[in-house]
C-alpha cells in the first residue's frame, strides 16, 4: 500500500513538475521580445519583390542585388544576423508580415499614417517624390503639373501601392499587375495598353534610363510632373518596438558615417537621396486616406 502511495505521489509530483516547466517555457516565450525571437533564430527574414530596378532585382549572374539589398546586408553585418531574402510582391509584401512569414518587408514603401497605424516603420533609409513614367511621343496626354490630366487615363502599378492610390484618388483607370519586371510596365506604356506609370520618381529616372538601354524598342520617359513628397522605411509588425529600436539603430550609425549615402550614390546614378530635397515643400500633395 505504502508503495503504491509513494508511486501515486510521485506520478502527482512528475505531472506538477510538467505542467511547471510547460508554464516557465510558456512565460519564457511570452516574456521574449521581437528582436529575442531573430537573434535567436539566426536569421532575419525579409520580403523584397527581386523585380524592381535598383532597388531590388537580379544582375546579369542572377545575383540579387539593389539599393535595398545592399543596406540590409550591411544591417546584417552590424546586427550580426543571417538575412534571408523571400522573393514577395507589393500586395502580399505587408499580409507576410502580417502572418509572421516574413520579420520585414522593403519595397519603397511610403511611411504613411494608415500604414503607421498597423505597422512599426523604421526611421527613413531614403527620401523621395512622386513622378511617372510616360510615352515618348507625348500621347500619353499627361502634362499637367497639378494632375488634373490623370482623370480617364490608364495608371499600371501593382496592387495596393500608394501610388496607384493617388491615381485612383484622381480619377485615372487601374490596370493592376502582379510581381513583373520593369521592362514588362514600361513596354505597356509604350505599346499603349496603358498612358502611364505613377511611381517614385527617383527610382523611375533610373529605370527608365537601363531599360531603354536594354530595350529599344521600348519608347517612354519620364514625365514632367513632381508630387507627393516621400520617405521610404522598413515595414515590420507592431508586436513590440525592439525590432525597430534595432533597425533604426544601424540605420541611423550607417547615416553618420556615411555608408547609406555611398549606397544611394552606387545605385542611384550619384544621387543621395538619403536626405530630402530642397524645395519639395511646393510639390501637390494627393491625400488619400480615404482611398482602401
Amino acid at each position: 500500500m505504502l508503495k503504491k502511495l509513494l508511486a501515486s505521489a510521485l506520478l502527482v509530483s512528475s505531472l506538477a513538475l510538467a505542467a511547471c516547466s510547460g508554464n516557465t517555457e510558456k512565460t519564457s516565450s511570452a516574456n521574449q521580445t521581437e528582436w529575442d525571437r531573430i537573434k535567436e533564430a539566426g536569421v532575419l527574414k525579409v520580403a523584397t519583390p527581386g523585380t524592381l530596378y535598383p532597388t531590388s532585382y537580379h544582375n546579369d549572374d542572377n545575383e540579387l542585388v539593389g539599393y535595398e539589398i545592399d543596406m540590409l546586408n550591411e544591417i546584417g553585418k552590424r546586427l550580426d544576423i543571417k538575412v534571408e531574402y523571400q522573393e514577395i510582391g507589393v500586395a502580399e509584401a505587408f499580409t507576410s508580415v502580417d502572418s509572421g512569414k516574413v520579420d520585414i518587408a522593403v519595397n519603397n514603401f511610403d511611411t504613411t499614417k494608415e500604414r503607421l497605424e498597423k505597422y512599426n516603420f523604421s526611421i527613413p533609409y531614403k527620401y523621395s517624390i512622386g513622378g511617372m513614367i510616360v510615352r515618348e511621343d507625348g500621347s500619353s496626354g499627361i502634362e499637367a503639373a497639378d494632375l488634373s490630366d490623370w482623370k480617364g487615363k490608364k495608371a499600371g502599378g501593382g496592387a495596393g501601392t500608394q501610388y496607384m492610390k493617388i491615381a485612383e484618388k484622381l480619377g485615372a483607370e487601374p490596370v493592376i499587375y502582379d510581381n513583373v519586371t520593369n521592362d514588362v510596365y514600361l513596354r505597356d506604356v509604350s505599346t499603349g495598353r496603358t498612358d502611364f506609370i505613377p511611381n517614385d520618381y527617383y527610382t523611375q529616372v533610373i529605370a527608365v534610363k537601363y531599360i531603354t538601354q536594354q530595350f529599344p524598342d521600348i519608347k517612354v520617359k519620364m514625365g514632367t510632373a513632381k508630387y507627393n513628397p516621400t520617405e521610404q522605411g522598413i515595414v515590420m509588425s507592431k508586436i513590440d518596438t525592439s525590432l525597430k529600436e534595432k533597425l533604426d539603430e544601424a540605420l541611423k550609425a550607417m547615416k553618420e558615417d556615411g555608408t547609406l549615402k555611398a549606397i544611394s550614390e552606387k545605385y542611384y546614378a550619384g544621387q543621395d537621396l538619403t536626405e530630402p530635397e530642397k524645395g519639395v515643400e511646393s510639390l501637390p500633395v494627393i491625400d488619400t486616406s480615404d482611398v482602401k
